[in-house]
């Protein structure tokens, strides 16, 4: 596999503690059918499908002192190199209930530690070690109490000024930074990016165009997830790939999108052509959609996966 090791940053990890529920209903008493706990965050997520598709990583952002163990196991088990700044206290946890009747899940997210600004340098220091040029770096999920936009945009400087690769999974004002910053790739939802340009994004085509005004303004690589329906897939070129979601039984959504984007970035270190990038990113959702674990099958059963997505290209 070609290139450095790539880099993900994740601001504002949490446990994933995901409780499984038939028929939840608020204000009641609810019996769990059973329950998974496992290290999370957006980029700790993509870290996780990366390793378990053998692709060497380093992870890095802020994590708890005090509860450690699921991450660091994690980290032991797979090709994960820990560059962590600890800070005092734990780590957030995030609880999700899933309604196995609805196949909804319910989030309750926790805000997690406040670093210092002793802390956020240490961080940077530590990032400014990894740039280099043509480095993937992963910048994933909430900003933490104590960190600002205007701290978030000097990270995402620090990393474009040493000419490394820049891909944003955020939302909010985190996701407008990046948007103005130019990253090389943004992957957010059809609601997040509603949010950010202001507007219903109801259809298909809406969409398509929403992510087509991104990329017009400056990022040169658009995924954007159309939850059941499938992504979109838009680079730098004219082409965009829409890649069909295959009919399963979901047994949780928790962790999906961040998934899509370890499979977009395996394929680029696979040095896979677009559409291939696409159905193995596709492969990668899947296969955290199956399974609250987010395992990754043989790669003879990813391929066989792969083949069964639909691509469309689509010329403007």
């Amino acid at each position: 596999m070609a290139g450095e090791p790539m880099i993900t940053i994740t601001l504002n990890p949490a446990i994933d503690h995901s409780v499984f529920v038939e028929g939840f209903s608020g204000g009641a008493v609810n019996r769990a059918e059973s329950s998974w706990r496992q290290a999370g965050g957006k980029g700790v997520n993509v870290s996780a499908m990366l390793g378990r598709h053998g692709i060497p990583n380093v992870a890095t952002g802020f994590l708890g002192r005090a509860n450690p163990e699921l991450f660091e196991e994690l980290f032991r088990t797979l090709p994960i190199a820990d560059q962590f700044v600890r800070l005092p206290g734990n780590t957030r946890t995030g609880i999700k209930i899933v309604d196995t009747r609805s196949q909804k899940t319910t989030d309750i997210n926790f805000p997690g530690l406040a670093p210092s600004a002793d802390d956020a340098d240490r961080l940077l220091g530590i990032v400014r070690k990894l740039v280099k040029p043509g480095r993937w770096f992963v910048v994933g999920g909430s900003l933490p109490m104590g960190i600002s936009s205007a701290w978030f945009e000097e990270l995402l400087l620090l990393i474009q000024s040493g000419s490394g690769l820049l891909a944003v999974d955020a939302s909010g004002p985190a996701l407008a930074s990046a948007i103005r910053a130019g990253a090389d790739l943004i992957k957010p939802n059809h609601h997040e990016l509603a949010e950010y340009l202001g507007r219903d994004l109801p259809d298909f085509s809406s969409r398509l165009a929403a992510a087509d005004e991104v990329r017009a303004a400056g990022v040169a690589c658009v995924i954007l997830s159309l939850g059941g329906d499938g992504a979109l897939f838009l680079g730098p070129g004219k082409a965009t790939i829409f890649a069909e979601a295959v009919p399963i039984d979901v047994a949780s959504t928790v962790g999906a999108g961040d998934s899509l984007l370890a499979g977009y970035l395996a394929g680029l270190a696979m040095e896979l052509d677009p559409v291939e990038t696409a159905k193995l990113a596709t492969v990668f959702a899947w296969s955290a959609l199956e399974d609250v674990r987010r395992l990754l099958p043989s790669v003879k059963e990813i391929e066989r996966r792969m083949a069964l997505i639909r691509v469309t290209e689509i010329h403007s």
